[in-house]
């Protein structure tokens, strides 16, 4: 007790001295507080002095004229040189071209920060490459890490990492691969080396610490603690490193053959600048000035950055946890201390001097040592607190009851700006209006919202947005109830559209009666935008499922009438009949091929294309249309004699001629002309310029021309698009278009329209000249198809019309036949006659147990009898692969002839 009286006394006596000890405890406990891991505003002061060295020191600036590490950048460079599309991938046989280059030109090691986890489109270039990392001997590969949520059902999300690593064939050729990770901070800025850790703390070799050990270097990616010690030391701004553009590889003599000799040579993208918010593989450079601020520097610099570190040895080091922290409690004590033994003048003046002693002492340990440490602290931190202190002290009876009365006035004057504050920065448009709906106030959001500034719907400028019938409406029922909240569709001063949730509030004065509105608008357009893009998405997905089920059911429905007409042709004497039979089974085929193409529009599959001469297409065009459309609509054509050859599916290139042709004729409801022509053009870059989509080349343009109403400026970016239609309802679904430019895309052309309002429209369909050469004429087949000698075949289908006349067909062959309606009755059939059964015939689709299902089981009994199996689609559906021998795969309907081919060889008759 005597002891805490004493130190009460001996305070009271010596205030400046208590006060010199306490400021010291807190400038010594702010430094310590401030150095921990885990205090965010301490580690951005360590981000900023690391930073300070090169954005305000500038002392990044000594590299080398020969230095060992050289960047190979994919940028828009390469692209624009090379022809390339920015948005595809690189082919890998021009990576492949690039390692041989650099084989050729001797460099030391080359670290492609490129993830090759997939093998590629073509086959061929994946082993042109693996050759070429394998000749090299030096190529290090990236892999990267992928991490993904998920919920666990109750509420919990968990965490999964995927590792993706290089395909095996590169990965076997490679010297060596490493995680392509960059370890960055908060704000964008690679500072410490990466070791290669994943998330589950299992270590992984990093690209560098993997390109180290290539060249027999100490590894930054080692497991050890001394290699989380090794911080970048940057040499300049973004695109300081030695770099070349990869376009420039293929310009002879662009490049020294010098360049790369004895260089570790790394290639990666350099992706093109963007918004902040956009970029990927791409951070920030601690360098800094207004010129370059929005400059990016590409993740293959930092990795070289690295490397270029562990090369010449001059990375950076922090100093230890134990010297940092004493450091820091030392510079507070005396700073905290000393400075309040100054008055305020005086020690503003010690204060800059001490801060330009620890600048110094930072710099010095930079340039002789190789050290940095988060001197912000003391300079940043420490000093100002402890010279706010010594002022503070110093003036604390000059402001005492000053401060009573402006703090009570600020906390008043905070709390009025906070409300004020909340209400300027929503981004609602709130407003207040009298009763009589005159406005009295807006907030910043409101102009936002709708363009008016304040003292325009002050004046009633926005007459239109206020007077509205369903305004007016909610200004009487919130003026009745006290409020009101809905939807109102409005126009902002431009014109625009707006959808908005709206909330009206009575307000009232002291007494408690009426005297204005509070009204809170929310846009919610793009909201209600996504809801009707939802619904429309759900539309065209039910549209292909009902669309693939419709047509899967009329092909099965197809191949009784196919095979009947072939034998009612066969059968017959009279040529008359036998011509109109051959026209039923043309138009069957033909309705087949339709149906096909509904089905792989369901699926979302392409139909099979061939090369194609669009002359014949064109003059059966011209021919349907002289024969269905209008007589007072005139038909012409105009067709090049020399037309080129097209790669197209001929019933897909037929709906989209016929489609155009409708619309045409559509739009001439009182007559015109309508001109179909087709031609070869080789579009030059100016051309292809000045259309959407597209680009240089041999192309045949197929052209429909109309002299209708035409298409105004403000439809016609809209026309492709699906369910978009201006016909009246149900003379059109906006289908039409939107599925021919799907399918001309498909064939790897574009559409141009050209059109004005009461002149008519024109659309030209541009496709690529198809190149190969024609197949050679394969010589007739003759002969008969062989017929059978009374082998038994076993028939399968829940289609009554297609088994018996399968039955009939192969009877009249010479085959005995067994027929079964399901594939349950198959297997029962087949057990019965298990040697005497030579072949089964089954239908894919049947009820009780489909064929796979039916084969499988039956080569359980007999393993080696031969199958055929008849499906309605292009390739079979469930269970198709759970065959483990061989079949034979015919789609329906099927031509007669074909299957008795098949028949026969697969009982070894031809």
């Amino acid at each position: 007790m005597f002891s805490f009286i004493g130190m009460r006394s001996w305070l009271s006596r010596h205030p400046k001295a208590a006060a010199a000890v306490v400021l010291a405890l807190i400038c010594a406990g702010l430094g310590a507080g401030l150095r921990e891991p885990s205090s965010v505003p301490g580690a951005m002061l360590a981000r900023a002095s690391y930073d300070s060295y090169f954005a305000w020191f500038d002392l990044g600036h000594d590299l080398p004229s020969g230095a060992p590490v050289v960047i190979v950048y994919l940028d828009l460079d390469s692209h624009l040189r090379l022809g390339r599309d920015p948005a595809k991938p690189w082919p890998r046989e021009m990576h492949a071209r690039l390692l041989q280059r650099l084989t050729a030109a001797g460099a030391r090691a080359v670290v492609f920060d490129i993830v090759f986890d997939t093998p590629g489109p073509d086959p061929a270039a994946d082993r042109d490459l693996a050759a070429a990392i394998r000749a090299h001997g030096g190529v290090v590969l990236a892999a990267e890490l992928s991490v993904s949520s998920q919920s666990t059902g109750q509420g919990d999300w968990g965490r999964t990492t995927r590792l993706a690593l290089p395909v095996d064939a590169f990965r076997q050729a490679a010297a060596a691969w490493g995680l392509g990770e960059v370890g960055v901070d908060d704000d964008f800025v690679a500072r410490r080396h990466f070791v290669g850790r994943d998330m589950d703390g299992t270590m992984r070799p990093s690209l560098t610490s993997a390109a180290a050990g290539v060249l027999g270097l100490d590894a930054i990616g080692a497991t050890n603690g001394p290699a989380v010690e090794k911080w970048f030391r940057y040499y300049g701004p973004p695109i300081t490193l030695p770099h070349v553009s990869f376009g420039q590889l293929w310009q002879p003599g662009d490049i020294a053959g010098s360049t790369f000799r004895d260089k570790v040579v790394f290639v990666g993208a350099r992706p093109m600048a963007g918004l902040f918010g956009d970029r990927r593989d791409e951070f920030r450079n601690p360098f800094h000035s207004w010129r370059d601020r929005d400059i990016f520097m590409p993740g293959v610099e930092v990795h070289a950055t690295q490397m270029l570190n562990l090369l010449r040895g001059d990375w950076l080091t922090r100093p230890g946890g134990r010297a940092e922290r004493g450091a820091i409690l030392v510079a507070g004590i005396l700073i905290g201390a000393g400075l309040l033994q100054l008055r305020p003048v005086p020690a503003t003046f010690a204060a800059a001097g001490a801060g330009g002693v620890v600048v110094a002492a930072a710099v010095l340990l930079y340039l002789r040592a190789n050290i940095w440490f988060p001197w912000l602290i003391i300079a940043a931190v420490q000093i100002p607190v402890a010279w706010a202190g010594s002022v503070l002290f110093h003036s604390l009876d000059w402001y005492r009851a000053r401060r009573r009365l402006e703090a009570a006035k600020r906390a008043a004057d905070a709390r009025i700006r906070e409300q004020a504050a909340l209400i300027e920065k929503a981004r609602d448009a709130i407003l207040v209006q009298g009763l009589d709906g005159r406005v009295t106030y807006a907030n910043p959001g409101t102009e936002l919202l709708y363009g008016w500034s304040l003292p325009e719907l002050m004046s009633g400028a926005a007459g239109v947005l206020l007077n509205e019938a369903a305004v007016i409406e909610a200004r009487r029922i919130a003026s009745q109830d006290g409020e009101w909240s809905g939807e109102l569709h409005q126009l902002t001063r431009s014109g625009k559209s707006l959808v908005v949730e709206s909330r009206w509030t009575l307000l009232r004065d002291e007494s408690g009666r009426p005297n204005g509105l509070l009204v809170i608008n929310s846009d919610v357009t793009e909201k209600k935008q996504l809801e009707a893009e939802s619904l429309r998405m759900q539309r065209m997905e039910a549209i292909g499922a009902l669309a693939g089920g419709m047509a899967h059911d009329l092909n099965n429905a197809l191949a009784p009438v196919l095979m009947g007409t072939q034998l009612l042709r066969r059968d017959a004497t009279d040529d008359n009949a036998r011509r109109i039979l051959s026209l039923m089974e043309s138009s069957t085929r033909r309705g087949a091929d339709m149906v096909r193409q509904v089905l792989l529009f369901a699926r979302g599959r392409q139909g099979d294309v061939e090369r194609l001469d669009a002359r014949p297409l064109m003059k059966e065009l011209e021919k349907l249309a002289r024969d269905t459309f209008p007589q007072n609509i005139a038909v012409s054509a105009h067709l090049a004699a020399d037309l080129w050859p097209v790669r197209a599916n001929a019933t897909q290139l037929h709906q989209v001629m016929l489609n155009l042709c409708v619309n045409a004729r559509d739009a001439m409801p009182d007559g015109g002309s309508l001109s179909l022509a087709a031609d070869n053009v080789e579009l030059t870059e100016t051309e292809a310029g000045t259309m959407p989509e597209a680009r240089p080349g041999p192309f045949i343009v197929l052209m429909v021309s109309d002299t209708g109403a035409g298409i105004t400026a403000e439809i016609l970016p809209k026309i492709f698009e699906a369910f978009f239609t201006t016909k009246p309802e149900g003379k059109g679904t906006g289908l039409g278009l939107s599925t021919t430019a799907r399918i001309v895309k498909a064939h790897g052309g574009f559409i141009n329209v050209q059109s004005k309002p009461g002149e008519g429209a024109t659309f030209e369909i541009y496709l690529p000249r198809c190149l190969d050469t024609p197949p050679a004429e394969q010589p007739a087949t003759s002969g008969p198809i062989p017929r059978g000698r009374g082998e038994l075949i076993l028939v399968a289908d829940d289609d009554e019309a297609v088994r018996e006349l399968l039955r009939r067909c192969l009877e009249e062959h010479g085959y005995r036949v067994l027929t079964a309606a399901n594939g349950a009755e198959a297997v029962s059939e087949f057990r019965r006659h298990p040697s005497e059964v030579a072949m089964v015939i089954s239908d894919q689709s049947m009820p009780i147990m489909n064929g796979s299902k039916a084969i499988a089981a039956i080569r359980k009994t007999r393993n080696d009898v031969p199958v055929v199996i008849l499906s309605g689609e292009d390739e079979l559906s469930d269970g198709g692969a759970d065959l483990e021998t061989p079949v034979s795969h015919l789609s329906k309907p099927v031509a007669l002839d074909t299957l008795l081919s098949v028949v026969a060889r697969g009982l070894g008759l031809s």
